[in-house]
């Protein structure tokens, strides 16, 4: 045979076989250890709402660098804002542009946020398109229809739905047998909740005998009101956000509407929601579900309250006990990987049980929503108060 023909079949093969293990590499999964020195997390994070969230996974960070880090590596927080103009709503464009910019230009490993779900919803298919964890501190019952990188933290909207129309119609709680509801238009959270309350409150006997819409941003509501009111319903669902969830209750007190307010998670921006009126009294006998009660005399729990109190001086809420939980299950995912490769810390996430920390986790069901409790709320004397816990 030629010299130079069996040089070029020496060759072919060569590169065959190359790549052949090439391809190998690719499909095996990497146990090793990192090299790094740093772990690189992404937070994207509005700079005026729901800020609480950042801050509960500021304490976790804070108390997994205390403690050695994550597989040796100290964490760093990478912060995007996701509200361009201050005053004004989070924006999807504004959202995809941070988590693209955390991504592509930082690299980081991970993402904790966005909080609201209709922010989440943009920004998913883009952190699963790169593998990258995404931990929101939305509770959208969609959110993590994106992909099997993402999961939910806090207690998923169908579940705080079942609770809540459950609450409402127990004889021993308030006893309604019709409801009112109303969301905000556009907003996939407050949506995703009211149709699941409705489903949920019909699926036990119950009526809805009005559903309504209102739009960010306005202070009066005169139409909407008017209607429920001639509806006569026994309890209102109207689960959105600050600041037109108050200011709805409140002008519902001065119309005299005076049954009982239910609403969502968001509510628990706390500090936000209560600093909307003057006299938060007209909130009074409003309840509305969480998944964290600082009244929960659990170590780990306790242990998340007092660090986070440390740190910024007044008791964690809700929306911070995601964003604790969210770092903290991301640092347990990684350790019982062993690796920063994304699939095995994916399949570990997706693995957890038992979980233990501002709350507890159960474990993931086929949604990727997490299986565990709620606290409901109520505001007595224009303060928020522990009211009781619901199992799933």
């Amino acid at each position: 045979m030629n010299v130079k023909i069996c040089a070029l079949i020496s060759i072919v093969l060569l590169t065959i076989l190359t790549g052949c293990e090439r391809a190998g590499q690719l499909i095996q999964t990497d146990t090793t250890p990192p090299t790094e020195t740093t772990l690189k997390i992404g937070v994207i994070q509005p700079s005026h709402s729901y800020t609480t969230f950042s801050q509960g996974a500021e304490t976790a960070r804070a108390q997994i660098n205390d403690n050695g880090g994550v597989l040796g590596m100290q964490v760093e927080f990478i912060t995007r804002n996701n509200e361009p103009v201050m005053g004004e709503l989070p924006t999807p464009e504004a959202s995809i542009s941070a988590a693209k910019d955390l991504i592509e230009m930082e690299n980081v490993f991970a993402l904790l946020g966005p909080v609201r779900s209709s922010m989440a919803i943009a920004v998913g298919p883009i952190a699963q398109q790169a593998q990258r964890l995404m931990l929101p501190g939305a509770s959208g019952s969609t959110v993590p229809e994106a992909g099997d990188y993402i999961f939910l933290i806090t207690v998923p909207n169908p579940f705080q739905a079942k609770v809540m129309a459950s609450f409402a119609m127990s004889p021993d709680e308030l006893g309604a047998t019709t409801a009112a509801t109303i969301y905000e238009e556009g907003d996939d959270y407050s949506i995703d909740l009211v149709q699941a309350f409705e489903a949920a409150f019909q699926e036990i006997g119950g009526q809805i005998v009005h559903s309504g819409a209102y739009s960010a941003g306005d202070t009066t509501f005169t139409a909407q009101l008017t209607e429920i009111h001639e509806a006569m319903p026994d309890v209102i669902f109207c689960p959105g956000h600050q600041p037109e969830v108050p200011r709805f209750i409140n002008a519902a007190r001065q119309v005299g509407i005076t049954v009982p307010f239910l609403g969502g998670s968001a509510w628990d921006d706390r500090e936000r929601f209560l600093s909307i009126l003057d006299d938060n009294s007209v909130l009074d006998g409003s309840y509305y579900p969480t998944n964290f009660s600082v009244a929960t005399q659990d170590a780990d729990v306790q242990e998340f309250v007092s660090g986070y109190t440390a740190l910024f001086g007044s008791p964690p809420d809700g929306i911070a006990a995601s964003g604790y939980d969210a770092m903290r299950l991301l640092a347990r995912a990684i350790e019982t990987a062993g690796s920063l490769d994304s699939v095995a810390v994916r399949d570990a996430f997706a693995a957890v049980s038992d979980y233990k920390g501002a709350t507890t986790i159960s474990h993931y069901d086929e949604n990727r929503h997490p299986v565990k409790s709620l606290a409901i709320q109520v505001i007595q004397n224009g303060q928020v108060e522990h009211y009781k816990v619901v199992e799933p």
